[in-house]
């Protein structure tokens, strides 16, 4: 079997660790796991006035079902306009809470072929203990997109390596080819998970037809969409070059800054474990003999090095050297596996008698920062005295929107102008789910027209603090024969402070003849 050979098999301490691994509490965590699902995907809809940011930027790109758009590849949006139009505002909820589901479940897949049940059992808990698996949850987007996706391929290789089954590297490449659809990023596990095929003893794997089957699976997966940026020019990429151009002029302090931010991320992790360590130290140390030296119990030690620490040692590396813009939240999908660590660096008997603190701990973390963010979602606006992008009066916009249109035009309303923020969050509400013209540049939304314009118009919106410059191809349409355009202003009560100064949009409606009312007309 190819692989690390380095590793000790799970050390056997009385029989401890073998009992307790015949009576894993299955029922009870999954039945927390259930519960814990249900709150995080029911109450931030109810809680919050308008959907995260990002959800309601990929819902206006996931409608058009495009092999691409602007910043990121199609995956993730698809996915989530398929569980929008299922589920409704829930829809976000479930499906972020489903990644991690399945994150869980990959990395229990995972440990088990790297160690004992009960270790596998505790590290899979303990992922948890990762606070990227709460707070950020409740804006789905292509980083949580990934995270089962990283923990698949992960599982895929090892499984590929132990076994040597085609099935397995067949599976690999589909993975891959579906993660590198989700979100580019994903090249930087491939990248680690390449490097450790490459420098151990697994590289003797390249001598078959494995490797190269994955590959190509991969690369016929992600054809349409390299084909989409060949026509594109690379929007994405050019995309990603002028924000780079203005980002930070010390990129090179971000990379720290984002290893600090994965490191406080870690935190409730190591607490639970510190805690649990010193209430079972007395239990351990009378237990009649020291507890053995701390070592790696498992399998595979390089393996299990390589998936847990090198994507965020690899990132922190390349933004220290090159100077590349590193966002803190690249690292949400690079932590599945430290539960697993800590679980393989525990000795037997220190395993044993921490099991129950640790687990008592991952639970009351998970009740601690579910009643923490669904306060903060809940209550923060009045707290911060300010809203956050949940708390604008999504409903009454587009409400507003289709009243002022249906005003104007006996038409419906299918296209909305303007930052994919305004825009997207009457599209999202907006009846038959409108396009949105997002503001920028035309290469961003190849959906509208000029054709399109000129027979179905638009509804342009623009905040107080945004040039009045209508976004192309929109600009031109004022020119097209018989085109009506009227004009206003917008002031909406927000939720969190209804008393207090509105929400103004500056709006101009494009009403085609065709459409036009009567009065429209005179």
């Amino acid at each position: 079997m190819p692989g690390d050979r380095g590793g000790l098999a799970p050390a056997s301490n009385g029989g401890a660790l073998a009992a307790q691994a015949r009576r894993l509490p299955w029922r009870a965590a999954l039945l927390a796991a259930s519960l814990y699902a249900l709150v995080w995907s029911v109450l931030p809809p109810l809680l919050s006035s308008s959907l995260p940011f990002d959800v309601v930027e990929s819902l206006s790109w996931g409608r058009e079902w495009q092999w691409g758009y602007y910043k990121h590849p199609p995956l993730a949006p698809w996915v989530l306009h398929l569980f929008y139009r299922a589920f409704g505002d829930v829809g976000p909820f479930l499906l972020s809470q489903g990644c991690i589901a399945a994150t869980l479940w990959l990395v229990w897949l995972t440990g088990r072929r790297l160690m004992d049940g009960q270790r596998a059992f505790i590290g899979t808990a303990l992922t948890m203990g990762v606070a990227f698996y709460t707070r950020p949850a409740l804006e789905f987007n292509h980083n949580i997109a990934q995270m089962p996706l990283w923990a698949a391929l992960a599982w895929a290789l090892l499984a590929a390596l132990q076994s040597g089954r085609l099935r397995h590297w067949l599976l690999l490449g589909l993975l891959a080819g579906l993660g590198m659809l989700t979100k580019y990023s994903i090249a930087i596990v491939l990248g680690c998970l390449g490097l450790y095929l490459l420098t151990s003893p697994a590289r003797r794997a390249l001598r078959s037809a494995g490797p190269w089957l994955a590959l190509l699976v991969a690369l016929l997966v992600l054809a349409p969409h390299l084909v989409w940026l060949r026509q594109t020019d690379w929007l994405p990429m050019a995309y990603a070059g002028e924000r780079s151009a203005a980002a930070s002029r010390h990129p090179h302090l971000a990379a720290l800054g984002f290893l600090a931010t994965q490191a406080l991320n870690h935190l409730p992790l190591a607490v639970i474990v510190l805690i649990a360590a010193l209430l079972a130290r007395r239990r351990v140390m009378t237990g009649g003999a020291r507890a053995p030296a701390l070592r790696l119990h498992s399998h595979w030690p390089g393996y299990l090095w390589t998936i847990a620490l090198a994507p965020g040692l690899l990132v922190t590396a390349l933004g220290l050297l090159l100077g590349l813009r590193i966002r803190d939240m690249w690292g949400v999908p690079m932590w599945a596996f430290s539960g697993l660590l800590v679980a393989a660096w525990l000795p037997g008997r220190w395993l044993a008698a921490m099991r129950p603190a640790l687990l008592r701990g991952v639970v009351l973390w998970m009740v601690l920062a579910t009643l923490l963010s669904m306060a903060w979602l809940g209550w923060g606006a009045q707290w911060r005295q300010r809203p956050s992008r949940t708390d604008w009066p999504q409903a009454a916009l587009a409400a507003q929107a289709q009243s002022e249109w249906a005003a104007l035009s006996h038409c419906p309303l299918r296209v909305v102008a303007g930052n994919y923020w305004v825009a997207g969050l009457v599209a999202v509400r907006g009846e038959g789910w409108p396009s949105v013209l997002i503001t920028g540049d035309a290469r961003y939304s190849p959906w509208i027209t000029r054709q399109r314009l000129a027979q179905e118009g638009a509804l342009w919106l623009r905040e107080p603090n945004e040039a009045a410059v209508p976004p192309a191809p929109l600009d031109s349409a004022r020119n097209t024969a018989g085109m009506a355009m009227r004009s206003g202003v917008w002031r909406l009560a927000w939720p969190h402070d209804p008393q207090g100064p509105p929400l103004m949009l500056h709006w101009t409606a494009y009403v085609p003849a065709a459409c036009a009312r009567a009065p429209a007309s005179q």
